[in-house]
């Protein structure tokens, strides 16, 4: 497991690289989830070290929709810093296994509007949709990993 920055500066670290300006906050919020997801799927352990709640617009981590909030809905353009010294989060290197968890993310999503990866999020059966019917305000980690086990099967 990750700090959650880490892994969204890693996912930010490629956007730059590529010259993407389509990663909005909701788009890497998603991203994020995605990651996690097949993470899960692929490994059986957490991505990130934070939970994701279930908002409006799917899945979210609180502490970074704070981060990510002042980007509005245009791209994010900075790394996240870290909340205790104004610099950002260092892009570490990872585990193989989670930079493939960030390559599925990546080659399956990436080019997906965030508007739609919200809209995926929220299909019947999906985490956000069984913690929300279940009244959870965060998703299990348990409910996430099933979902993207059947997914990897389909």
């Amino acid at each position: 497991m990750y700090n959650t920055r880490h892994v969204l500066n890693t996912l930010l670290q490629r956007a730059f690289k590529e010259g993407r300006t389509d990663v909005s906050p909701m788009k890497a919020q998603k991203l994020l989830f995605y990651t996690h997801g097949w993470h899960l799927a692929t490994t059986g352990h957490p991505a990130i070290e934070h939970n994701f709640d279930v908002w409006q617009f799917g899945p979210v981590v609180p502490d970074l929709y704070h981060d990510l909030k002042h980007f509005g809905s245009g791209p994010v353009s900075s790394y996240v810093k870290n909340p205790f010294e104004d610099k950002p989060f260092v892009v570490n290197p990872m585990k193989k296994a989670l930079y493939e968890s960030l390559d599925i993310a990546w080659e399956k999503y990436i080019g997906i509007p965030a508007v739609n990866l919200s809209a995926m999020t929220h299909e019947v059966g999906s985490p956000w949709d069984v913690a929300r019917r279940q009244g959870l305000s965060t998703i299990p980690n348990a409910l996430i990993r099933d979902y993207f086990v059947r997914s990897a099967s389909r």
